[in-house]
């Protein structure tokens, strides 16, 4: 049972929403949203969206049932259900079903959007993973709208490091993107199979994806939401690719000037991100940062027991010493790490092809 809001939401929290980002407990929210209007006029001109309320909150109904699910270890299977009543028939008895033209062979993984197929393409001989939106966030239309602008910007983004898109299109009202299909494993498993990464290991991922990171700056975009979880690493070649541009904006984006948006993963984002700035490509080299410092140590550099703790040690502390973590690993490192980290972006490395090159040259 939830308790209704005592208190109107933030602007913060409501753009949170807006971006299919929300990073705070949804309790109550349903109930409030149901009573204020005050909220619902300021999220209709935040979204320039009259019925954003009546699209809204199905969705919350449906996400605190889900939360709920989740806590007791239901929720991925729950989503997982869902996702394979949409597939349609398929003739062949070793699929699991068929997504338009594209016969079903497995379940990759599932994540805050969508659930990821492995797909047999017939008219080109070949597998695909195919991204569909999880079906109880379809209704709503900023989840829509984040899903399109993943599609649209990783299309605009041609390099070996970032994972391409194919194409866009939707099976029973809910809309998927066909992307080349990767048969390794994110960064983030295999640190937590593996455990800290060796230096060589470390350099070589964090080079390829500055390099595809460089690839999206050129483009205008800022990724940010740059996580082990959304670099994958390659089975045949051990490549890293960029994945998952939900979050991506041009930095003449209007909405990327909102003071108070607050959208990404919370241990990976920059300072300036998580305090609502304006945001440019030095951003997602914070990000890389923290990734690498992952690779490094087998943890994020600003962990605490709450979202908000998290964003404040973002904001205000130095991350414990890498080597003080991993003794192996080289003061040189260590330094390359930390001014990637620095609070201020004026003192980061300036931009990512920069880092790569830098990386380049000690791997030589």
């Amino acid at each position: 049972m939830t308790n209704q809001l005592d208190h109107c939401l933030t602007d913060e929290q409501l753009r949170q929403l807006a971006d299919a980002a929300a990073q705070f407990d949804l309790d109550g929210v349903e109930q409030h949203l149901d009573v204020c209007p005050d909220c619902c006029s300021r999220m209709g001109a935040i979204e320039q969206d009259a019925e954003w309320c009546e699209e809204i909150l199905p969705v919350l109904r449906d996400a605190e049932t889900i939360q709920e699910l989740h806590a007791s270890g239901a929720g991925h299977d729950l989503d997982a259900q869902a996702a394979l009543r949409l597939l349609g028939p398929t003739d062949e008895p070793q699929y699991l079903g068929r997504i338009g033209t594209y016969e079903v062979t497995g379940v990759v993984g599932s994540g805050g959007m969508g659930i990821v197929y492995k797909t047999f393409d017939r008219s080109l001989d070949r597998f695909v993973a195919i991204k569909m939106m999880h079906p109880h966030l379809a209704t709503s239309a900023a989840a829509r709208q984040r899903f399109a602008r993943e599609a649209k910007a990783a299309a605009a983004v041609i390099d070996d490091h970032v994972l391409p898109i194919y194409s866009v299109d939707q099976w029973q009202n809910v809309p998927y993107l066909v992307m080349q299909y990767s048969g390794g494993t994110t960064l983030e498993k295999r640190v937590a199979t593996q455990g800290p990464l060796d230096v060589p290991e470390v350099l070589r991922i964090a080079m390829q994806t500055a390099h595809g990171l460089a690839a999206a700056h050129a483009q205008g975009l800022v990724h940010r939401d740059v996580k082990p979880s959304n670099i994958l690493i390659d089975g045949t070649v051990e490549r890293a690719l960029l994945t998952d541009f939900g979050l991506a904006r041009a930095v003449d984006d209007g909405s990327m000037t909102r003071t108070g948006m607050i959208a990404g993963t919370p241990q990976y984002m920059s300072p300036e991100q998580a305090h609502g700035d304006q945001l440019d490509h030095r951003s997602d080299l914070f990000s890389l940062g923290s990734v690498m410092y992952f690779m490094l140590t087998g943890r994020s550099p600003f962990r605490a027991e709450t979202t908000m703790g998290v964003l404040n040690r973002i904001g205000h502390d130095a991350p414990r010493s890498l080597r003080s973590i991993n003794p192996q690993v080289p003061v040189w490192l260590e330094d390359i790490v930390l001014r990637l980290l620095e609070k201020n972006r004026d003192q980061r490395y300036q931009s990512a092809q920069e880092v790569a090159e830098l990386f380049g040259k000690w791997l030589a």
